[in-house]
């Protein structure tokens, strides 16, 4: 074969870092000296190669080159065989991974074991140690063989024994010491861990990767082949790739064929950097993650200037295994507890960083170890980590079932409207009668109140056994997550992003009433069109940040009751909606209502059971906007049906009767705070 240059036979343009990842592959098989004529060209040198790393040289091969059946030749008729061994791998690697959630079991993100104590994550999952320290790690959050949930593994955080945190515009990333076991049967010690090292021959462009997340704080899944890397950072600092990830996939780790760990994954889309090393421009249709190497050095940095307790936690993690994840698995003794502490209560050690990987990066920023004698009281939970963007709805609609009101076995219709409120309804230009009011979307419906412009009620079907992470690529932060007008009813009957656009100071987020993980269920293609379905300004009000992103009881009661024992993972309906009243506030020409409302369907031992909530965020509302101070508390109550039609004037018929907290005759809503508190 004649020779030619790396750069028109392989994907990789920097060829010593070509040179440092060909030698990592087949350096068990050919000298220094092959593998530089491999690099430059030279393919038939790989053929002879065992299969394993024939298909990794493969991989980095520009397709072209492989014209003329060089690819059969160096790796089969086809490139996707991997070792079985590779399946031992990756359910080691996976073992290591944890779901990050608040106290109140709000998931936050995804982390993974870098020692055996020290968890990594994202600064935006885990900011700062008073973060840290509200927050739970779950290992196990994962379906069994049999399809049913693994009992998980709970342990605190600790950043008492040790915290270290660098910004999302830089490296995006937090180390933390993971504390005392609060439930499951398995000791930390028993999940391993991943290599955290600055070697630069784990990765080139063209090479596959395996992302091992919580996608959308779901169980734990893995997005596998398909997934290549796209090239690297002009900055030195962040790593581009294909791959599919959700909200909740923050946090994850992002391997190698081998498992080794090269990345951080932050975001979707370009974020930190825009350009390749190239000079290209990143990709939209790829992953950002931060790249390990990165990471390693800024915390070799960091290790010289710590005292001796945290240096001893920290060089665990730097002085790792060096191929793939740690194969050791220690037998189930007592719960693992805090074993280090870190100088007086009072201590807060404030380190420079410095990284020196690329001209472009940012200068130097401070990173915190902080020590508390207390944890502190918990401020909110923080939202699922969000740097991913959503798919646009399917512009054909003819085929949306909407809600199912037999899909509990129990017939639930939708509730019906008073004349009043007929007269205020958007009704659907699709040639239905015009008392048929509903807005079909994939598994929910909407019936909107086109003079409010928001939903007096949404209704969705939930499918808890066939859940699933969604197929869809990411793009960028959830401020730039794209929402779009229902053309089956005017855009002056529903909500815009004029309303949320350019506020200064921010005070409303764009609210989903369906969540956007409800319908995401079936089919790959369905759950994908019915995720995508909820970025509907019909499924749209303005709720105020606090109470959009800290309502741990509120965005949870639908996980709740779908992992609750009771319900076993099985269906589940829900009803949801604003409260409208003629004395609310008025912003940007929308009455913003103070209260939201919600109903949960489900059936138990033969019956149908009903419970309803009521969520008021007034204290954040004065009757003068410009008066807003995020200041205010989200009340959570449980409330009665019919307490809710007296609110709305929506007529749930026969669904009273299966109220849990006690039907027709039953006392005043009572607050809640917690879960267990609920007559279910």
């Amino acid at each position: 074969m004649p020779e030619a240059t790396g750069s028109t036979v392989f994907r990789e343009g920097d060829d010593d870092r070509l040179y440092r990842r060909l030698r990592a592959l087949t350096a068990e098989d050919l000298s220094s000296d092959l593998v530089r004529r491999v690099a430059a060209g030279d393919l038939e040198l790989v053929e002879s190669l065992p299969f394993a790393a024939r298909a990794g040289v493969a991989a980095l091969v520009r397709t072209e080159a492989l014209a003329g059946g060089a690819l059969e030749r160096m790796v089969g008729p086809a490139l996707d065989f991997v070792p079985v061994a590779y399946l031992d791998r990756a359910r080691l690697a996976a073992n290591a991974v944890a779901r990050v959630v608040t106290a109140q079991r709000q998931a936050v993100g995804t982390g993974t074991l870098v020692s055996t104590r020290l968890l990594l994550t994202n600064h935006h999952v885990t900011p700062n140690a008073a973060a840290a320290a509200q927050q739970v790690v779950q290992f196990d959050y994962e379906l069994g063989m049999d399809g049913v949930p693994v009992t998980p593994s709970e342990f605190h955080l600790d950043p008492t024994t040790f915290f270290w945190t660098s910004h999302e515009d830089e490296l995006d990333a937090t180390v933390v010491a993971v504390g005392p076991q609060l439930s499951g049967g398995r000791p930390l010690a028993a999940f391993g861990r991943s290599s955290l090292t600055a070697a630069q021959d784990k990765h080139a462009e063209g090479d596959f990767v395996t992302i091992v997340q919580h996608p959308d704080g779901d169980f734990k899944q893995v997005a596998l082949r398909e997934n290549r890397v796209v090239g690297r950072g002009k900055g030195g600092v962040t790593l581009h790739y294909q791959g599919d990830t959700l909200r909740g996939s923050s946090g994850s780790p992002v391997f190698n064929d081998q498992f080794d760990l090269v990345a951080l994954h932050h975001a979707g889309g370009p974020r930190n950097e825009t350009s390749l090393d190239n000079g290209q421009p990143v990709p939209d249709e790829s992953n950002e993650g931060i790249r390990v190497s990165s990471l390693a050095m800024a915390l070799r940095e960091v290790l010289d200037r710590l005292p001796p307790e945290q240096r001893a936690v920290l060089a665990e993690a730097l002085d790792p295994p060096r191929a793939g994840p740690d194969r050791e698995s220690a037998p189930a003794t007592a719960p693992i507890g805090r074993s280090l502490t870190i100088g007086s209560a009072e201590t807060e050690l404030q380190i420079p960083v410095r990284i020196t990987a690329g001209d472009a990066f940012a200068p130097p920023t401070a990173v915190s170890a902080l020590t508390t004698p207390d944890r502190p009281s918990l401020v909110g939970p923080v939202p699922l980590g969000v740097m991913e963007k959503n798919r646009p709805p399917d512009d054909d609609y003819r085929s949306r079932r909407g809600y199912r009101p037999d899909f509990l076995g129990s017939a639930v219709p939708l509730p019906t409207l008073s004349a009043e409120l007929v007269g205020q309804a958007a009704v659907p230009a699709e040639g239905r009668a015009p008392d048929d009011l509903a807005l079909r979307y994939v598994h929910f419906s909407v019936i909107q109140n086109g003079e409010r412009r928001m939903p007096f009620c949404t209704a969705v079907n939930i499918d808890g056994k066939r859940l699933r992470g969604i197929n869809r690529r990411t793009g960028e932060v959830e401020a730039a997550e794209k929402w779009y007008l229902d053309p089956r009813i005017s855009p002056d009957q529903q909500l815009s992003q004029k309303v949320f656009e350019a506020q200064r100071p921010r005070i409303f987020d764009r609210g989903h009433l369906v969540r956007r993980l409800d319908p995401a269920w079936g089919s790959a293609v369905s759950a994908l069109r019915g995720a995508s379905d909820t970025f509907h300004f019909t499924n749209c009000a303005p709720q105020v940040s606090a109470f959009n992103q800290r309502t741990a009881l509120w965005a949870g009661i639908e996980n709740y009751v779908l992992t609750n024992a009771r319900a076993g993972r099985k269906r589940v309906s829900v009803f949801t909606g604003p409260v409208f009243r003629a004395d609310d506030p008025h912003y940007r020409g929308v009455t913003v209502p103070r209260a939201f409302w919600k109903i949960v369907m489900r059936v138990e031992q033969s019956a149908l059971r009903a419970t309803a909530f009521l969520a008021s965020q007034e204290t954040f509302l004065p009757d003068a906007l410009e008066d807003f101070d995020d200041v205010g508390r989200v009340a959570i109550f449980q409330t009665r049906i019919t307490d809710v039609t007296a609110h709305t004037g929506l007529d749930f018929g026969a669904l009273a009767d299966a109220d849990s907290h006690g039907g027709l005759e039953s006392a005043a809503p009572s607050e809640i705070t917690a879960f267990d508190q609920v007559e279910w």
